[in-house]
């Protein structure tokens, strides 16, 4: 029995060295570092602060005196200020819960360019072939439905994590005001193991999702009904799987110790050339303009050499990011039989592997070996049958004409 996620490798880097690099095509890896940038995700942290006011009693103690008929009463600055106090926290509640809002809405946007990406980045690597916009384009339907299907699960997970803590919020509310040790250790403790098992729970369905993409994509289904069809195959072949998930930790492993040290060196590589290159401009500005001047004229060039080290860590990033996706549609194609994936290097005629629904269908129509070879003899007898019996005439008639021939022979000699 061979194990698919292990003869995956194999083909993943052959796969990745023939796409990135026979031939290299700069422009092909530009594109690739994009879409990898938006596939990666984005996570945000929401907050907000707001004022919550309370009148107290001194604020509303009686500081005015008795009124003489024609005097202007002098209040006092915390009566005089109170609704223009309330006024300035409710707009600064206002800005707050504005900048939140579009921070969601950002990162709504940004999932939803994440979810078309994710299939972009399939149809690429699967054809070989980097057509941005007419990808983004075919896929724009596909990316709405993965983007709901990840906010309900997002939803269900922040429910599951607020049910998880639900005996502890009744616990804190009969306790006293009183610091108590034993609880907060308990509760520590219990956090940590509720997210963990949530963790571990959003990497099986994040793998589900990820198996299913292609399958959403090729067997021109919703990406439900394709995380149906892993499912069932994840039921007949759990094995697989699960083997597949151990060879996907250790390729995560290697590969983010190799990013960390290639990563590492070039930073620090260019980082050292770029002080050497500030270090000049700074002397040779530095004759000819004043001290604070100086300073601000780097700063466009500081920003380039930033930028300069994003985009060549980006590109950097675009071998171990293939080369992950690649190892995740070969093993899917060795999988789940019938995935039709049209891979650019796949052989025409070449037989489907794995379990999927359409083996039982595929192994029927296929003849059996000895039933080929009968069925090859016996055609072979009948046609040699037949020929025998059209040539039978022939022969008669050769054999009638030979002895004609011999009497005739026989009467001229007398």
């Amino acid at each position: 029995m061979s194990w698919y996620g292990i003869d995956a490798v194999d083909k993943a880097f052959s796969r990745t060295r023939t796409a990135l690099f026979e031939p290299f095509d700069f422009w092909k890896w530009v594109k690739l570092a994009i879409i990898i940038f938006f596939v990666g995700g984005m996570g945000y942290n929401y907050g907000g602060s707001g004022t919550n006011y309370q009148l107290s009693s001194e604020d509303v103690r009686n500081d005015i005196s008795n009124i003489d008929p024609g005097r202007i009463v002098d209040f006092s600055s915390g009566i005089s200020w109170l609704g223009f106090n309330y006024t300035q926290s409710t707009s600064f509640l206002g800005i707050i819960a504005a900048i939140i809002a579009f921070f969601l809405l950002l990162a709504l946007i940004f999932s939803y360019i994440s979810s078309v990406m994710e299939f972009v980045f399939v149809e690429s690597l699967v054809k070989n072939e980097v057509l941005f916009w007419a990808y983004s384009k075919k896929f724009i339907g596909k990316g709405f439905n993965l983007l709901l299907v990840r906010l309900a699960l997002a939803l269900i997970f922040f429910v599951l994590f607020a049910l998880a803590f639900l005996p502890f919020i009744s616990i804190i509310l009969k306790e006293s005001s009183d610091f108590s040790f034993p609880l907060l250790i308990g509760g520590l403790f219990w956090f940590f193991v509720v997210v963990i098992l949530l963790a571990l729970l959003g990497v099986v369905v994040n793998s589900f999702i990820s198996l299913a993409i292609p399958l959403a994509i090729y067997r021109e289904t919703g990406i439900l009904s394709a995380l149906k069809m892993v499912y069932r195959n994840f039921r007949k072949s759990w094995q697989q799987v699960l083997v597949y998930w151990f060879i996907r930790l250790l390729l995560g492993i290697g590969v983010t110790i190799l990013a960390v040290i290639i990563f590492g060196l070039l930073i620090l590589g260019l980082i050292i050339l770029f002080l050497i290159i500030d270090g000049i401009l700074y002397f040779l500005l530095s004759t000819f303009i004043s001290e604070p001047l100086n300073w601000i004229l780097l700063i466009p060039f500081a920003i380039v050499e930033l930028l300069l080290i994003f985009v060549t860590l980006m590109l950097l990033s675009v071998p171990l990011a293939v080369f992950l996706k690649y190892h995740l549609l070969s093993f899917l194609e060795a999988w789940f039989a019938d995935s039709n994936i049209p891979f650019f290097d796949k052989v025409p005629g070449e037989p489907e592997t794995g379990i999927g629904p359409g083996q039982d269908e595929s192994i029927l129509s296929v003849p059996k070996s000895g039933e080929m070879e009968s069925d090859g003899l016996e055609s072979g007898k009948s046609e040699g049958e037949s020929k025998s019996g059209e040539q039978e005439p022939g022969r008669s008639e050769a054999d009638g004409s030979g002895s004609v021939r011999s009497e005739n022979a026989e009467g001229a000699e007398f």
